[in-house]
């Protein structure tokens, strides 16, 4: 059997991931856990899976004390250490770097779906991988597709790979409306039901201008190879265009369970788990180019992929900082996008950066768009 440990274990990748391991009783073993605050669902996920070890906020630890034979670790770097054959890394934002670091730094398998990590220093984290034997795997849908798409191909016949984009939870409201955006209505995506932070990213679309710089990082390849469509059907989930310009694209019902079984499976296929796709009953797949007046988000993310890893750290930070006072009705939907450009224009000539600089950069970037906000 092979060993998992879950590091977001209560958000919505981890749930999943636990949902997919469900599917699995002979064949994963679940030996580590980790929540930051939800206290009573990481209590029901222990009692259910039994993991040897988890960890939660001191803030949340004391009402833990008595779960069974597991044992409480001290921090999340703790649990990254732990030689699980496959650490899933669902945490979101900047929060799960040093955990990604420390598996592969241990030659183990990273299942991530923490975008701002493979943004921040996926260029290092790749470096890592070869360095110490480990294996990275991409748990995004989008990615899970194109490494999918890419097995028993040579790399060097790769001309581009496409990334689409169903264009979320605003992309049928009136431009001149957007102004007037909730949070409340932002979260309403057409397709897919994940996280917060995410849902809003993908109203915006910098969620598909992270994704570019995500697979420019995993896969190895600069910029212009990284191309976004909208597919407004979640049908097909990215292409691969090779050097006779033929595509080969991954097509499944929308459903985020089908990449997490694809990382935990690997190399094999997994489990009839997701619902089977009848391509009949689909009828119309479309296809069109990104409108950068409606989404310019996605446009300033494609221009931090381009200039370098100081800007895409910057532009990371700031947008976690803006997602959560959107959500907390601090900010309007169009500050977004204004303070972002702000930070682009001031961070746009810092260039590569070694890892210990990350968090410095990270930091003042956060400090700048906090200050920005408040100028407003």
């Amino acid at each position: 059997m092979k060993t998992v440990t879950i590091l977001g274990s209560t958000g919505s990748v981890g749930r999943q991931t636990l949902d997919v391991i469900s599917h699995y009783s002979d064949r994963f073993r679940v030996i580590g856990l980790s929540a930051y605050k939800n206290e009573s669902l990481l209590r029901e996920q222990i009692a259910k899976f039994s993991p040897s070890a988890y960890w939660i906020s001191d803030e949340c630890a004391q009402t833990l004390t008595d779960t069974s034979d597991s044992v409480r670790v001290s921090n999340l770097e703790d649990m990254a250490r732990i030689p699980a054959d496959i650490t899933v890394l669902a945490v979101s934002g900047i929060a799960g770097l040093q955990s990604a670091v420390e598996v592969l730094r241990r030659g183990g398998t990273l299942a991530i779906a923490n975008k701002e990590t493979i943004v921040c220093a996926g260029r290092h984290l790749k470096n890592l991988e070869r360095e110490y034997g480990g294996k990275i795997l991409p748990l995004d849908t989008e990615h899970s597709a194109i490494f999918s798409c890419l097995r028993g191909e040579d790399k060097k016949q790769v001309k581009k790979l496409i990334l689409t984009a169903s264009g979320g939870a605003l992309r049928d409201l009136p431009i001149e409306k957007l102004k007037d955006v909730t949070a409340e209505v932002a979260l309403r995506h057409p397709v897919w039901n994940m996280g917060k932070k995410v849902t809003i990213d993908c109203a915006t679309l910098f969620n598909k201008g992270l994704e570019v710089i995500e697979a420019m990082r995993l896969f190895e390849v600069d910029a212009d190879s990284v191309e976004v469509v909208m597919h407004r059907q979640s049908i097909v989930h990215s292409l691969v265009e090779f050097s006779d310009n033929s595509l080969k694209g991954l097509f499944s019902a929308p459903d985020m369970r089908l990449a997490i079984d694809t990382a935990l499976s690997n190399p094999d296929h997994g489990k009839s788990i997701i619902a089977p796709l009848n391509l009949s009953k689909v009828g119309e797949l479309t296809f069109s180019e990104p409108d950068y007046t409606r989404y310019p988000c996605l446009k300033l993310a494609m221009d931090a992929a381009r200039a370098g890893e100081g800007a895409c750290i910057a532009l990371s930070a700031a947008d976690e900082v803006l997602v959560e006072e959107f959500l907390k009705n601090r900010i309007g939907y169009d500050d977004i996008a204004d303070v972002l450009s702000a930070v682009s224009d001031k961070f746009l000539s810092v260039g590569d950066v070694d890892l210990e600089d990350i968090y410095g950069i990270d930091e003042q970037a956060r400090k700048y768009t906090y200050a920005m906000i408040g100028a407003k």
